[in-house]
């Protein structure tokens, strides 16, 4: 092996008069680099994408949902009670979901999402009082001031929810960023949730819309453009005296502690409370989102790594120049007793040395060219994109593979010259000199 590599190593190095064949190795060594270089770059920023929104999806949504069939879920705390005892499970809290209209002074109205939590346990399951950034007094500073913002959303007696002009007091409300803006509100401002058809039909066919009043009591932001337009938080009991549930709820929301073993826990969970009650997780319902990710993330990769199999088109053409220029050392060689095993040795082993020299300054450069956009970032057009700047995540598998895969492509590429100059015999190859 140490006399194939020395041999490899001497027909790369650059002379006068193989000057063709030191460029087109060259070539062929940036082509790999360039290759691995842009795999690694553009799978990172990929990854970070489906990561950062991963993350954002499930700060705003449970890991499992529990709901039951065809009805409101009036048992709750017993069923809740239930669910926290199951291994894997990190909390439970329960939650009412319906669409709503949200009207301002400012404003003539918009379709939202409102959404009725307990401000005790709903901590354990989403990031509410972690994305608030804006309260009664300003900017929380502090996870203790937006707990605390989120403690007092149902308190009408605290004095920002209360009316100046007639001492009126209102409920608390937690708008997204976005929908603030829309309704030109700020912390403090009233707004009125709007159910279309709350009091059912009046004499006339013509629906009968219910109105109540709110306070804007917090403001936050999630990064999720479709979250922060449309989510509004209430308390459970708000919720319940304007949609008149009594005391049920729309269903009962869960964290686990992987994210990817919620199959098993939704089953648990299914087992222990029985039907009608049904489960569905963040896979099932966000299943399409990723699968494209996914799908997009390996179509990337695929396309990319063309770069690296046309570098390997330029390894074989490199090696069967080689082949021809060095038909008489081969044959010499041949004559002075090295095997064909040994001379397919020399053209695989200068092969593997562009696909590793390759993949060795495509890595680093890779890693760079990741390093620099997770430091300085790469600005993104935020009214298209739900991130200001290129997300990155460095997987080390994934680097692994990607250098690996780019040796073994250069690998293959030098079969066929290999093959080619251990079948040459010696006559033939002195036979021109």
């Amino acid at each position: 092996m140490r006399f194939a590599l020395l041999i490899a190593l001497s027909h790369l190095r650059s002379r006068k008069q193989e000057m063709g064949v030191s460029a087109i190795t060259l070539i062929s060594t940036g082509g790999v680099t360039i290759g691995v270089s842009a795999l690694i770059i553009v799978l990172s920023v990929m990854a970070g994408f489906e990561i950062d929104l991963r993350d954002k999806i499930l700060g705003s949504n449970a890991h499992i949902v529990v709901l039951k069939y065809g009805a409101a879920v009036d048992d709750y705390n017993e069923a809740t009670d239930v669910i926290s005892e199951i291994d894997e499970v990190v909390g439970a809290a329960p939650f009412i979901y319906t669409e709503m209209m949200v009207k301002s002074e400012n404003s003539s109205g918009e379709g939202v999402i409102l959404k009725g939590v307990d401000p005790a346990r709903v901590g354990d399951v989403v990031d509410i009082s972690k994305n608030l950034v804006m309260g009664p007094n300003g900017a929380p500073t502090s996870d203790a001031e937006r707990q605390a913002i989120l403690d007092n959303l149902g308190n009408p007696e605290r004095s920002f929810l209360q009316d100046e002009d007639d001492g009126s007091e209102f409920p608390g409300i937690l708008l997204g960023e976005e929908l603030a803006h829309s309704l030109k509100v700020f912390v403090g401002d009233k707004v009125h949730i709007i159910n279309p058809v709350g009091r059912g039909v009046g004499p006339f066919g013509t629906p009968i819309p219910d109105v109540k009043a709110f306070r804007v009591a917090g403001i936050y932001y999630s990064g999720m453009y479709e979250y922060d337009t449309k989510w509004t938080y209430v308390t459970i009991e708000d919720a319940q005296e304007f949609l008149k549930m009594g005391d049920a709820v729309t269903g009962i929301e869960v964290t686990v502690e992987d994210i990817y073993g919620v199959d098993p826990v939704a089953l648990d969970i299914e087992a222990a409370l029985q039907y009608p009650y049904y489960t569905r997780h963040w896979k099932n319902l966000n299943r399409h989102l990723f699968d494209a990710l996914r799908l997009e993330k390996q179509v990337m990769g695929l396309i990319l790594s063309l770069i690296v199999s046309v570098a390997s088109l330029n390894i074989v053409g490199t090696m069967i120049l080689v082949v021809l220029t060095k038909g008489r050392e081969i044959a010499i060689m041949k004559a002075m007793g090295a095997t064909s095993n040994q001379i397919r040795a020399i053209f695989m082993s200068e092969g593997v040395i562009i696909g590793v020299v390759g993949a060795v300054l495509g890595t680093g450069l890779g890693l760079f060219g990741c390093w620099f956009l997770e430091v300085y970032g790469y600005p993104l057009n935020t009214d298209v994109y739900y991130l200001d700047t290129l997300p990155v995540q460095v997987e080390p598998a994934m680097v692994a593979l990607v250098a690996v895969s780019a040796v073994v492509i250069c690998f293959l590429a030098t079969l066929y010259p290999a093959s080619r100059a251990a079948a040459l015999h010696p006559v033939e190859g002195l036979r021109n000199e």
